[in-house]
């Protein structure tokens, strides 16, 4: 069950991110799971996964989830960003649609190709910028291995949590844009 407080009216005439409280996870079922590595016996085994868990417990379910209070002026974008301009109207209208519902902003991915240069980053920036939210880098060129980003099976002794969970536990917003910057020079 995903709670939502509201911390900042709704005001059509407000410029400002509108921000509610999200729950990312559910502490219940955190606790059931700790609860259950502490009868597993092994405490040496699966002592990662049991910091991780305690560490969620501690910083608690809920974060900022944030969206406009309105369609922004994107005009300055269109203008700085010109190779970008079908990416923002596509968040144009996904900003124009969460308007209508009490949801936050939720966008679809976006697979943004282009030479070296061209400014992909720098839309990714600008863009939770406009958004007023946070935004996560994940260098796929430094990438060792598929499970940094996704994470790793719990099963395993070692496990470790991904990019995308850090990035919602450890980060302040339930919506954060993550970048999976440089894709194609991923290992195999």
């Amino acid at each position: 069950m995903t709670t939502t407080h509201s911390l900042v009216p709704q005001s059509p005439s407000m410029g400002l991110p509108v921000a509610q409280l999200r729950n990312v996870f559910r502490p219940g079922d955190v606790e059931r799971r700790l609860a259950r590595l502490q009868d597993a016996g092994s405490q040496r085994e699966y002592e990662t996964l049991r910091a991780v868990y305690e560490r969620m417990l501690e910083r608690g379910p809920e974060r900022f989830q944030v969206k406009p209070s309105g369609v922004p002026d994107m005009a300055g974008l269109y203008e700085q960003l010109p190779n970008f301009s079908d990416a923002l109207d596509d968040v144009k209208r996904h900003v124009a649609l969460a308007q209508d519902s009490r949801d936050g902003l939720e966008v679809t991915p976006m697979l943004l190709i282009g030479p070296p240069g061209i400014g992909k980053t720098h839309f990714a920036r600008q863009l939770a910028e406009l958004l007023g939210t946070g935004m996560n880098l994940v260098p796929m060129s430094s990438m060792t291995a598929g499970w940094l980003l996704s994470g790793s099976s719990s099963q395993w002794k070692g496990a470790r949590p991904g990019k995308v969970f850090e990035a919602l536990v450890d980060g302040e917003y339930a919506n954060p844009v993550i970048v999976v910057d440089e894709i194609d020079k991923a290992s195999a």
